[in-house]
């Protein structure tokens, strides 16, 4: 029996179920996989999206680059995401799952001018990791090179599954495998296996279970990254209610993948002055239900979306119900205008049903305003 070999029997003899998604790179495992006897107690999903449109449309949007270590960590929790819910068998929960991702750019036809190079990433409930390799251009024809990115590969499920993994064979001298993990405390992992409902990441960076005072007001966000103006909004909506907010923020979202555990930490080292909140749901409702009697606030284009039938399953009937039950939980929402292209746009240029006018409060523009935001910061940093 190969070394190979045994490593797959090992992974067969353990608990994880996996699931993988690959470009075309490491394929020659997926085979391996499949071809040893115990696949189908373990091997729940294999993805293979080879053109760039397959990718984007498996991923639900399209990579900033297709070969690069935030697709291949995508990749990655979009397979935890897939292996989570196929996993159905007695005894499983999604603390057994893996998800696996490897996008590579390999020796073609034409030759590249870029690097060959080998990204890999596995994401489970506490832990994300990735693994990157830049291959000697030259070295190896495309077959000896697709044998490397299987094996690298397989050495990362094992990795991730704290099984034994044998060193990568067909290294050269100048090639070095770079390994990057990301482990999160035990509640948040709970609140990803969904044993919790929300947990909440205090200014000394602990993460409990239990708030130690609970807030008046939510200001929820993805947070990538924080900046002025959301602390800015944040003291003037205090102000506005008269009691305390704090930030939330959903590890999931409606029509983008979950956060993996890089982002997660990343994210919420960011607070140092008040708890933020960390919640599974993405929907308003859901979180109404998680904190009853809050105050949302939020931008002009949330409760835009808040407001658009479109998001309902474009019926007008379920946002009105969605609405209601928000209502009859005792929350509300406090929203900030935003400058658009449009102009400067506020909660009176939005079509707010009249049943539902005082579910909504506007911050008047004089007390808030600030032209700033998440995306043009990230798109700075990219240009620069």
């Amino acid at each position: 029996m190969t070394t190979s070999q045994q490593a797959i029997q090992n992974l067969y003899g353990s608990p994880w179920q996996i699931a993988l998604c690959l470009t075309g790179g490491g394929s020659r495992l997926a085979s391996d996989l499949l071809t040893i006897p115990g696949a189908s107690t373990t091997v729940l999903d294999v993805a293979i999206p080879y053109a760039n449109t397959s990718l984007s449309e498996h991923l639900g949007r399209t990579p900033d680059q297709f070969c690069s270590r935030q697709t291949a960590l995508t990749m990655a929790t979009v397979a935890w995401q897939k292996a989570v819910r196929f996993s159905s068998s007695p005894g499983k929960c999604s603390a057994d799952c893996i998800g696996i991702s490897c996008t590579a750019s390999l020796a073609s036809s034409k030759p590249k001018r870029g690097d060959h190079r080998i990204w890999i990433a596995t994401e489970s409930t506490s832990s994300s990791q990735v693994i990157s390799l830049i291959l000697k251009k030259g070295l190896r024809s495309r077959v000896e090179e697709e044998a490397v990115a299987a094996e690298l590969l397989l050495y990362a499920i094992c990795k991730a599954g704290n099984l034994p993994a044998s060193e990568i064979s067909t290294l050269h001298i100048d090639e070095t495998v770079a390994i990057e993990i990301e482990t999160v405390p035990s509640c948040i992992a709970q609140l990803r296996a969904g044993n919790h409902a929300a947990v909440w990441s205090l200014p000394s960076k602990r993460v409990t279970d239990m708030v130690p005072e609970p807030p008046r007001g939510l200001l929820p966000g993805s947070f990538n990254p924080v900046h002025v103006g959301h602390h800015k909004l944040r003291n003037v909506a205090e102000q506005q209610i008269g009691g305390s907010v704090y930030f939330e923020m959903s590890l999931v979202n409606a029509d983008k993948p979950p956060l993996n555990n890089f982002e997660i930490e990343q994210r919420r080292h960011q607070f140092n002055d008040v708890p933020l909140a960390l919640t599974g749901v993405p929907l308003f409702i859901d979180k109404a239900r998680l904190f009853p009697g809050t105050t949302f606030v939020i931008g002009f284009d949330t409760a835009a979306r808040i407001l658009d039938p479109r998001f309902y399953n474009n019926s007008e009937v379920e946002m009105k119900t969605s609405l209601k039950a928000i209502g009859s939980l005792g929350c509300c929402f406090l929203v900030a205008g935003r400058l658009t292209n449009s102009g400067f746009q506020s909660l009176n240029n939005l079509p707010i049903p009249s049943e539902f006018h005082d579910l909504f409060e506007p911050v008047p523009e004089r007390q808030f305003r600030e032209d700033i935001s998440s995306s043009s910061i990230r798109s700075a940093t990219t240009t620069d």
